[in-house]
């Protein structure tokens, strides 16, 4: 039992502490090739046939959001305010909620998100983009790490 524990200590050390050493809080910036790839692939994804994509994409652009701030993303906000709004999935319509919470300078998420309170007929829906309205104005600073890419060839 000691071996297993002494076993398992040394796999977590091996497996944590690059890693922990290696994250980084700064991004690297996107060229402006870089970032009309992003939005031709965000515009896509965000359209879709299946959900699953149309969640991963709304996943990427709120990950976006937080690791590059300083980027205009606007393009999204409509697509995203769609999904709010029309989506069946209450799940995916949560999704597009905190998507639009994190343009926090976007006056039309934000009333998309207040509309949604009033006007939409699932009470978790209400509840959680309530939460969004009263926690708007009141954001706290958090880094974000994202992993390097370094490739063999």
């Amino acid at each position: 039992m000691k071996k297993l524990t002494y076993t398992l200590f040394a796999l977590l050390v091996i497996c944590a502490v690059p890693s922990a050493l290696f994250a980084e809080t700064i991004n690297p910036p996107l060229s402006p090739e870089r970032q009309e790839i992003i939005k031709t692939n965000i515009i896509a994804g965000l359209q879709h046939s299946s959900q699953e994509v149309q969640a991963d994409y709304v996943q990427l652009m709120i990950d976006l959001k937080r690791a590059y701030p300083q980027y205009n993303f606007n393009y999204a906000i409509i697509p995203l305010m769609d999904k709010l709004k029309n989506e069946d999935n209450c799940g995916m319509r949560i999704l597009a909620a905190l998507a639009l919470y994190e343009f926090q300078d976007s006056r039309m998420g934000r009333f998309a998100v207040e509309q949604t309170i009033d006007h939409c007929k699932s009470q978790r829906l209400a509840k959680f983009c309530q939460t969004l309205i009263r926690k708007w104005d009141k954001r706290t600073e958090r880094a974000v790490y994202t992993a390097q890419v370094v490739y063999p060839f």
